[in-house]
C-alpha cells in the first residue's frame, strides 16, 4: 500500500493536477482510504488463493485461474482514473474521462462484462 499512496500523492502533487495542498490531500484522502481498504481485504484472500492479488492486469487465460467475485479484481490502473474522477468532482468539473469508477471504458473483465458495453 506505501507504493500506491505514493504513486496516489505524485499523481495529486504532479504538474498537470496540482493546484493547493489542501485540494491535493481531500483528494488523496476520498481515493485512498476506500482502495485501502480493497487493497487489505485482496491481501487476505491472496494468501490462499494468489489469483486475488493486485497488479497491472491479471492472468485469466490460466487453467487454474479462480476469483471469488471477478468485478472486484484490483488494478493500479482504476486507483489513478478514481484520482481523475475525485479530482473533478472536488473541483465541481464535469468529468469526461473515459473511465467509469476508475475502469477504462471498453475493458473486458475476467467474467467476460464490457466496461461501458
Amino acid at each position: 500500500m506505501a507504493i500506491e499512496d505514493a504513486a496516489a500523492l505524485g499523481i495529486l502533487f504532479s504538474k498537470k493536477y496540482f493546484r493547493n495542498v489542501s485540494e491535493a490531500l481531500a483528494v488523496y484522502e476520498q481515493v485512498r482510504l476506500p482502495r485501502a481498504t480493497r487493497v487489505q481485504a485482496a491481501a487476505a484472500k491472496a494468501a490462499y488463493n494468489i489469483n486475488e492479488r493486485i497488479g497491472f492486469s491479471v492472468n485469466k487465460d490460466i487453467a487454474t485461474y479462480r476469483v471469488e467475485d471477478p468485478q472486484k479484481v484490483l488494478t493500479i490502473e482504476e486507483m489513478n482514473a478514481d484520482i481523475d474522477e475525485a479530482l473533478a468532482e472536488q473541483r465541481g468539473e464535469p468529468f469526461t474521462a473515459a473511465y467509469i469508477h476508475g475502469l477504462p471504458i471498453g475493458l473486458k473483465l475476467p467474467n467476460g462484462v464490457v466496461i461501458g458495453g
